[in-house]
Parts: C-alpha cells; structure tokens; sequence
C-alpha cells in the first residue's frame, strides 16, 4: 500500500525473509543512501533518520516466522498542501536498494561445512567440495 501525499510518501510492503535478515539488509541499505541515523532501535526494529530536505522513518514487523512487513515514511518538515510534486524519491530509493539486496542474499547460502558463502544453485561447494543439497 502506498500513499503519496503534502510533501511526503507511505509505504508498506510485506516480504518473505526472515525479520532479522530484512532488518540487516534495511540498515545496509539506509546506510548507502547516505543519511544521517537519529534513533535507532534493533529490538523493536525502528530507525528515524533524515537528509537535508526529509524526514524519515523505518519500522518492521513479523507478521509470522517468514513473513515481515516493511514500512517506510518520508516526509518534509513542513506540509506542502498545494504541492502536486510527487515526493517519493527516498522511499522508492530505499526499496530499490532493498529488493535488490535482497537479492543478492538469496542467490547466496553458506557452505555448512566450511561457512563459503556459494551459490544457492550448486550441489557442491566450490571451495572445499561438501555435498550442499
């Protein structure tokens, strides 16, 4: 569900990934957009941040064991109520960088014998030739 509004953007998304991975790839990702980090708050998965024109904020929750919901908000410090500009840079910057993170972390495994990170299509690790699946 997304709704755009005077100056800012809301965003909810639900995704198939375990809540402490998402909320690791979320800090990677809020980490290169380069932002300024306000309050964060690992136990309840909340993080406030802003750049020179928004404020930002990022809150998770497990809906089951494989299942999180993301929720991501921008806004100005001011509401813009005759603005029609659409103000959804930082969100959609965020989910992009998410998604693909995201990914990248699912195309990988690690070897349960010697902890390479490999392809999660392989039957064998490259490295020291375990059987993986």
């Amino acid at each position: 569900m997304r709704i755009d509004g005077a100056g800012g953007c809301f965003d909810n998304r639900l995704y198939e990934v375990d809540i402490d991975v998402a909320w690791n790839i979320a800090l990677l990702c809020v980490n290169e957009m380069g932002v300024t980090i306000d309050e964060q708050d690992d136990a309840v998965h909340q993080l406030h941040f802003h750049n020179k024109k928004k404020i930002m904020q990022l809150a998770m929750q497990a809906l089951d064991e494989e299942t999180v919901q993301v929720i991501m908000d921008s806004t100005k410090e001011r509401l813009q109520i005759y603005n029609w500009k659409r103000e959804d840079k930082e969100v959609n910057q965020f989910y992009e960088l998410f998604e693909k993170k995201l990914t990248e972390y699912r195309a990988f495994i690690l070897c349960p014998n010697c902890s390479a990170k490999i392809s999660s299509l392989v039957k064998f690790c490259p490295e020291c030739g375990c059987k993986v699946k």
